[in-house]
């Protein structure tokens, strides 16, 4: 199967790298990069496959999961402003956000801080 599943992360997050820590309850932390892997590998195994049957039973398909998450299912489509109708692909696509929300903002320092001070 392709990579559909596309895992976004807030500012925070995106400022993470490979040598960052998470902890959850102060005894097992891990990478955060690894929560980004484990959310991703689940979602990616079973809303998108879901979403797909979902589709097929409530349009009435038979068609494998995999085809709207790969292939895309051909089909029409009529827009009102149109000459006719417009042929493509259908695909599924499932986009994901991660996000960290501190409970205190960071402190930056800032160039003018020395001359605030005087």
């Amino acid at each position: 199967m392709s990579d559909k599943l596309e895992v976004n992360t807030n500012e925070y997050l995106s400022r993470c790298d490979s040598r960052d820590i998470i902890s959850f309850d102060s005894r097992n932390p891990i990478y955060v990069h690894k929560v980004f892997d484990l959310v991703y590998s689940a979602l990616n195994k079973q809303l998108d496959r879901y979403v797909a049957q979902l589709i097929n039973q409530k349009l009435e398909r038979k068609c494998d999961a995999s085809t709207w998450l790969e292939d895309g299912e051909k089909c029409e489509i009529l827009r009102a402003n149109s000459l006719g109708w417009q042929k493509g692909i259908m695909k599924i696509k499932i986009n994901v956000s991660l996000e960290f929300v501190p409970d205190e903002p960071e402190e930056t320092a800032s160039p003018l801080d020395d001359v605030r001070q005087e």
